[in-house]
């Protein structure tokens, strides 16, 4: 139907040649890193037969469908620089996700367009039926790390992919990290969470009772102490950003987690990643996953990025120069690490589509059975600094 570089094919060019015969379609215009690493706006909702132009604001950048680590093939815009424009009309209905090969991975530069039917069914659409599932679901993300203030608070990412929303209950702990068995030293003492949109809406929670305590309650997963936070949301396909800091700018060790509250549906969660400022002995960052409700085994490649921060647009202050990285299962027992990607496991990481930009950087491609991982990022020799964790699951 499209070929590589974005244009119609026959059939997809009579369909578009039908359209504009009843009604020209519209065009709507995307931004591409107009200001900073996002598409502006970041989520447009058109008729089938619309067509979306986006225009180069920054360099370099590209537009490709799929989600970062899985191109869906419909359109790529290949990377290109400032003044570029690319287009592309939308035949069909359905919900089409699309990223920028170069920051997707690692700034979570991703956007979606909603295709509505062109003309009402004069029938309710019946509810999808959710596919069975295959390889096993991402359906719990946590991270921890010493929160500190302004740019080394305790920032999580994380992309929702499929055709239905998600429930999830996002969590920011601290003061119950003093009293875990063993008990960790130092533990935020009251943290605040903010979940940011894709389109820019922020919701915040101090003190969990405070707002949606019967849904916090029912998730069956409330946090134990009051000063904790949470969010219950449930959320289209797209790619969100949760952040943990202390109240009155308080420090100190805090826990960001999501779950899935809603695994039948036909939406899950595709690739997380967590930034932060790095230390050493037990404030080193600590990501922690868990597979389920799948069938077999799953693809995973979890990266550890430092280096190609401080290039980013905007550059990271403080960026950690050389992270390693370091995979468990939920016994504690090693099952791989890695310190220079190039060292080990290139042409895998290479074919995952989402290899590091930085030879100093970490990255590990794993096949898992259902479980409980964690994903350890420390500094080569005791460096410290600003690094990323990140888990995706691979077709």
């Amino acid at each position: 139907m499209i070929n590589g570089k974005g244009r119609p094919g026959w059939a997809a060019f009579l369909f578009v040649l039908l359209l504009a015969s009843q009604a020209a379609g519209t065009t709507f215009n995307v931004d591409v890193a107009s200001g900073g690493l996002f598409f502006s706006p970041s989520t447009v909702t058109i008729q089938a037969g619309d067509t979306v132009k986006w225009t180069w604001k920054g360099t370099p950048h590209s537009v490709t469908s799929g989600v970062p680590g899985q191109s869906s093939g419909l359109f790529d815009s290949g990377v290109h620089n400032s003044g570029f424009t690319f287009s592309f009309t939308f035949p069909t209905a359905g919900t089409i996700a699309y990223y920028c090969t170069v920051h997707g991975g690692c700034c979570g530069m991703i956007g979606n367009v909603t295709v509505a039917a062109a003309s009402p069914t004069p029938t309710p659409t019946p509810t999808p039926t959710p596919r069975p599932p295959s390889q096993a679901q991402l359906l719990n993300i946590s991270t921890r790390l010493n929160v500190l203030t302004v740019d080394r608070v305790l920032i999580g990412g994380f992309i929702v992919t499929g055709t239905q929303p998600k429930k999830v209950i996002l969590r920011a702990i601290g003061p119950s990290l003093a009293t875990a068995n063993p008990p960790v030293l130092g533990a935020l003492v009251d943290p605040i969470l903010e979940l940011h949109e894709p389109d820019g809406p922020v919701i915040t929670n101090d003190n969990w009772k405070d707002t949606q305590e019967a849904e916090i309650i029912a998730s069956t997963v409330p946090p134990t102490d009051d000063l904790e936070s949470a969010i219950v949301a449930t959320l289209s396909p797209g790619a969100y950003t949760a952040i943990v800091s202390g109240k009155n700018s308080g420090t100190g060790v805090g826990l960001v987690e999501a779950y899935d509250l809603d695994q039948p549906a036909d939406s899950q969660l595709a690739n997380i990643s967590t930034r932060g400022f790095v230390e050493t002995s037990d404030n080193v960052m600590i990501g922690g996953f868990i597979l389920g409700n799948g069938i077999g085994t799953t693809n995973v490649l979890i990266r550890a990025i430092g280096p190609s921060l401080a290039n980013a647009i905007p550059p990271v202050p403080g960026a950690l120069p050389d992270p390693t990285l370091e995979l468990h299962d939920s016994n504690g027992s090693t099952l791989a690490s890695n310190d220079n990607w190039k060292d080990t496991q290139e042409a895998e990481i290479i074919a995952s589509t989402v290899p590091p930009t930085d030879d100093f950087e970490s990255a590990i491609v794993a096949t898992l059975a259902p479980g409980a991982y964690t994903a350890i990022v420390a500094g080569q020799g005791g460096l410290t600094g600003v690094a990323l964790v990140e888990v995706y699951r691979l077709p």
